[in-house]
């Protein structure tokens, strides 16, 4: 079984990483992967970086192109950027959310493929080949849903953990991490 953390490198999927390498969530992870857009802040960058020499496995960085380019090349005519729309009644919902799985979940997906031996048309099957830990809390456990792929059961450890957003930031300074 490929034990492998979605990393966003943002406060929960860091803390679910850290939490691991401490043998505090278990099994212990055969990878994170983090999904590059190529437009995130110099922060994620630099975290990023420092949280890879705290891992005891590895981070496997992947990307789908970089989603500014794409958008003003119009190299990828589908992709559309998240953006908050209001009603006739002033109510904001957000827009069409496509550069999610052009740029996040098809990357992670096929470095998931590559990890399991899987070709490009090979049907994986229905037997379960991988655990993709995602960093969903309690607040925003709406979010938490199933792996489209029957082959990757998608789980929740901080949300097993009942933590919230702000657990994950008291666990991190309790354990000194910046």
């Amino acid at each position: 079984m490929l034990e492998v953390i979605s990393l966003g490198a943002g406060v929960q999927s860091s803390t679910m990483a850290l939490m691991a390498a401490k043998g505090e969530l278990t099994p212990m992870p055969d990878c994170a992967i983090f999904a590059d857009t190529g437009w995130e802040p110099k922060k994620i960058y630099d975290w990023l970086t420092w949280l890879e020499n705290e891992l005891p496995f590895p981070v496997y960085r992947v990307n789908g192109g970089n989603i500014i380019d794409d958008l003003f090349n119009k190299k990828n005519k589908f992709t559309v950027i998240p953006f908050h729309l209001k009603d006739e009644k002033g109510k904001t919902s957000i827009g069409k959310r496509q550069c999610t799985n052009d740029y996040k979940i098809q990357p992670i997906r096929k470095k998931m493929r590559d990890l399991l031996g899987l070709k490009r048309y090979q049907h994986a099957g229905k037997k379960l080949l991988a655990r993709q830990w995602i960093g969903i809390t309690k607040e925003e456990s709406l979010r938490a849903k199933p792996n489209r792929d029957v082959y990757i059961e998608n789980v929740f450890p901080l949300l097993d953990a009942n933590m919230h957003r702000l657990d994950c930031i008291k666990w991190m300074e309790k354990n000194n991490f910046p």
